[in-house]
């Protein structure tokens, strides 16, 4: 065991290790980008992006006046996606307030409302929607309709309900809740019961950063190294292209690994994160793509002639890597094609493999096939990123 460990302290790898650490301690600027901004940018959009609706503007033009009518408000201010209420007493000051976008919904009650619901007719009511958001139009129409479809005024059966939705782009539409469900539902929600969007989004936001990361500070290494001159002096040494190449990999990779550390600390401090699976599965898939991320950096520093177009050009790349991926628009929302042009995406196995550690749990026998996938795309791309680092040296 001593020798092993005397062959590598004595080797030009561990040489070459230790400079390219010295190098990354040595420039502040460096440092800097690998630990602060990750984690920075992980709390940030963590918090961020929510796909849950609220805060929603609702007003009411209600001609009924009654009490069936304030109940049916205060049942929709109730659902919690509405964060008040303003009562107008003319339909044009409401259409007018939709048209400036100064409201998310508008209510209309007629006055014949309360009559028609004790008499076990059909009661309507009218649903202005802007639709000029149209993810936002959507969640609160379905929430809307099945506000109203649960609504029971003084412990009436509402035996039928039609609700007119409009928007200002689409033509008005009629739903009819026929009867009432013969079937009730228990729902467990598993694994985020809270349904805490950040718990989903944080680790594809990780997978993420270790790709902006890696990409910008490899590039930078490598183009640093040429635009000072040290390059030509590194390949004139006795050490061979891929120990010079592993020596850049090397250190950032473990100081990435760091970063993932602090990243999951922060989450679970700030954002009460769970974490059910093996750490140690969890840091080697983040060491698989921690090596994509440098291996597709190290590619643009061979390629670009200047810092600046490996920054644009990692930009270029890292966009579509992330929206691709699952990290921000679910993979089954999207088209076929770029579905399929997903599964070329190693950010989407990564994001697989870390929610299912840190939410589900799973074990190596369950992400075997992700990791396998994984392991694929870090070694083609660091031999590809190799043969260019290798014909640049010759």
């Amino acid at each position: 065991m001593n020798s092993i460990l005397d062959g590598i302290v004595s080797s030009h790898l561990w040489a070459l290790v230790l400079k390219e650490t010295r190098e990354i301690l040595r420039n502040k600027y460096l440092l800097f980008l690998i630990l602060v901004p990750p984690t920075i940018q992980l709390v940030i959009l963590g918090g961020a992006l929510d796909p849950q609706v609220r805060n929603l503007s609702l007003a009411t033009v209600d001609y009924s006046h009654t009490k069936q009518s304030r109940d049916l408000v205060a049942e929709l201010i109730g659902s919690g996606a509405f964060l008040r209420n303003s009562y107008i007493s003319d339909e044009r000051v409401l259409s007018r307030q939709l048209e400036r976008g100064q409201l998310n919904v508008g209510l209309v009650i007629p006055s014949d409302f309360s009559s028609n619901l004790y008499r076990g007719k059909s009661a309507n009511v009218q649903v202005l929607m802007d639709g000029a958001d149209a993810y936002t139009a959507g969640i609160a129409s379905s929430l809307v309709l099945r506000t109203i479809h649960q609504f029971r005024p003084d412990g009436l059966t509402l035996q039928s309900s039609v609700v007119k939705l409009s928007g200002k782009s689409t033509n008005d539409s009629k739903v009819q809740d026929q009867s009432a469900p013969v079937i009730d539902p228990r729902i467990d929600i598993l694994y985020n019961p809270g349904q805490i969007s950040s718990w989903f989004f944080i680790p594809g936001i990780l997978g993420a950063c270790l790709t902006l990361t890696g990409t910008l500070v490899a590039s930078a290494t490598v183009l640093r190294e040429r635009e000072s001159g040290t390059m030509e002096q590194l390949l004139m040494t006795p050490a061979s292209s891929w120990e010079i190449l592993l020596a850049k990999i090397i250190p950032l990779a473990v100081f990435l690994l760091g970063d993932v550390c602090l990243a999951i600390g922060a989450a679970r401090i700030i954002f009460g994160m769970p974490f059910h699976g093996s750490l140690a599965l969890f840091m080697l898939a983040s060491a698989l793509y921690a090596f994509v991320g440098i291996g597709l950096g190290m590619m643009l520093g061979s390629i670009c002639r200047s810092q600046r177009q490996a920054q644009l050009a990692s930009f270029f790349i890292n966009i579509p890597l992330i929206l691709l991926s699952g990290t921000v628009v679910p993979l089954d929302t999207m088209p076929w094609l770029l579905q399929t042009l997903s599964l070329a995406n190693p950010l989407r196995y990564y994001t697989l493999i870390a929610r299912g550690i840190i939410l589900k749990g799973a074990t190596f026998s369950m992400l075997w096939q992700q990791l396998l996938l994984l392991t694929l795309s870090a070694i083609l791309v660091l031999t590809v990123s190799a043969n260019r680092f290798r014909r640049q040296s010759v």
